[in-house]
């Protein structure tokens, strides 16, 4: 332990009640995140035990000159709950769910409990958030600061969007309740801001109630086109609770005579509705243009939200994931001149691919960046691969990256990122000037770094 470590340690365990953590195999363990491509090493790890160690760690940093990155599970992909020569709050400490509330319809929990938690005691309520990410083990506070997407989000929004109010600890060191009424401002760029313009501990939540089962159509797409004019359809209907379609290339030929691989993409959409009885009917087949449907299937609703899927890659493998959110009068054109390229760089049959829908109506928070149409079709690319692969994969996703935004896309700011100024201003538009001015409001001190928003003013 260096001597710097060593007064920092002594210095915050007589400020805080919670734990102040500098040993070298901690220190390693939180110098990467999900994605293992960025490795950054901090002076010390803090476990905050209440909001008030928050406070008392900002305002040490604020007068030591060092930076503070809050993380909870750390499953960002480009490097975003990491930090450099500064301090990590390791947000876990902060992990109660204080209340579900069923008559007001909400839930409220501290920034490092985990959505698993919030689904396990408002299920026992029959209440659920309008809006789950695939992988329910990453935190309330990380989501909304990020902004998190599921398969119901074309009717909800993100997480983020059905927020009611935050507790919030500010670069001065003040804890302030914010809401759309209160400390607005605030509420509506923390949100989504990836902690830039203060550090979420505490969150109220919307609730629905829940239903007894549901069911879930498995159909298979030959045609691009098709999926993608059923999945308006589908959600412009308010007939169905959750849809994700997922690419898949099902057939690949080698031609002898000219030595040729082709590749067929199929289309899987899954569509769910959420129902009480499980005799009852919909019409959820008719006027759909599908190639085949394969499986349609009834489940209890917690056996269906709450999912299987684990997160435990190779340890020796690198994730350099993305999401883009295109315009849907643009996304045909893009998804297949990504489908026509990623073989050269991927094995499509082992990566991970899926797609969602989003309406500009439901999603109206400044820092979650949108194309300019109501309907909008999210697409993602989740490699897992060997690190001698890394470069030739971040190459091919830099160019789809600018592929999209001249197609009038945006990235979802969770995945890997590695933007110029450019791009900055291309993710963010006319906003871009006055979200550096509200940077210089909220962290005139620069505590908070991330990426290269923190370095552009």
């Amino acid at each position: 332990m260096s001597t710097i470590q060593s007064s920092i340690s002594f210095d915050l365990k007589a400020l805080i009640s919670g734990e102040v953590i500098c040993t070298q195999d901690k220190l390693k363990e939180f110098s990467q995140d999900f994605g293992r491509i960025i490795t950054k090493q901090p002076q010390v790890i803090v476990r905050p035990h209440t909001a008030k160690d928050v406070s008392q760690v900002i305002t040490y940093a604020r007068n030591y000159g060092l930076t503070v990155t809050p993380r909870a599970t750390g499953n960002s992909l480009g490097g975003q709950c990491l930090n450099q020569d500064g301090i990590i709050l390791d947000m876990r400490g902060l992990n109660t769910v204080h209340e579900i509330n069923q008559d007001e319809l909400y839930f409220q929990a501290d920034a490092g409990a985990s959505w698993r938690q919030v689904i396990e005691l408002s299920l026992s309520q029959n209440l659920i958030p309008p809006v789950l990410t695939n992988y329910i083990d990453v935190s309330v506070g990380g989501t909304h600061a990020v902004g998190g997407i599921g398969a119901s989000s074309f009717r909800y929004g993100t997480q983020a969007d059905n927020c009611l109010a935050l507790e919030v600890v500010t670069s001065n060191g003040e804890i302030l309740w914010c809401s759309s009424e209160e400390n607005s401002e605030l509420f509506n760029h923390v949100l989504c801001g990836y902690s830039q313009f203060g550090i979420i501990t505490q969150v109220r939540h919307r609730l629905k109630t829940s239903h007894n089962y549901t069911r879930t159509y498995y159909f298979v797409y030959d045609n691009l086109d098709a999926l993608l004019q059923d999945k308006r359809a589908l959600t412009s209907q308010n007939k169905i609770d959750y849809l994700l379609s997922v690419p898949s290339p099902s057939l690949e030929l080698l031609s002898k005579a000219k030595g040729v691989q082709l590749t067929q993409w199929f289309y899987l959409l899954e569509v769910t509705v959420e129902i009480n009885d499980t005799n009852s009917t919909d019409d959820i087949l008719s006027n759909l243009n599908f190639y085949r449907h394969v499986r349609t299937e009834t489940k209890s609703f917690k056996e269906f939200i709450i999912p299987s899927l684990v997160l435990n890659p190779p340890v020796n493998t690198v994730h350099p994931w993305i999401d883009l959110i295109l315009p849907a009068s643009q996304a045909k054109a893009y998804i297949e001149t990504t489908l026509e390229r990623l073989p050269s760089v991927l094995d499509c049959s082992h990566t991970l691919m899926g797609s969602f829908c989003l309406y500009n109506k439901s999603t109206k928070l400044p820092m979650f960046a949108t194309p300019d149409e109501e309907f909008m079709i999210g697409f993602g690319i989740y490699p897992i691969i060997p690190e001698f692969q890394l470069q030739p994969v971040l190459t091919e996703l830099k160019s789809l990256t600018d592929l999209a935004f001249k197609h009038g896309g945006k990235r979802y700011l969770s995945g890997w990122i590695d933007f110029n100024e450019q791009q900055w201003q291309t993710q963010f538009g006319d906003y871009w000037t006055k979200l550096n001015e509200l940077k210089n409001k909220y962290d005139p001190y620069k505590l908070i770094p991330f990426l290269s928003i923190a370095n552009n003013t």
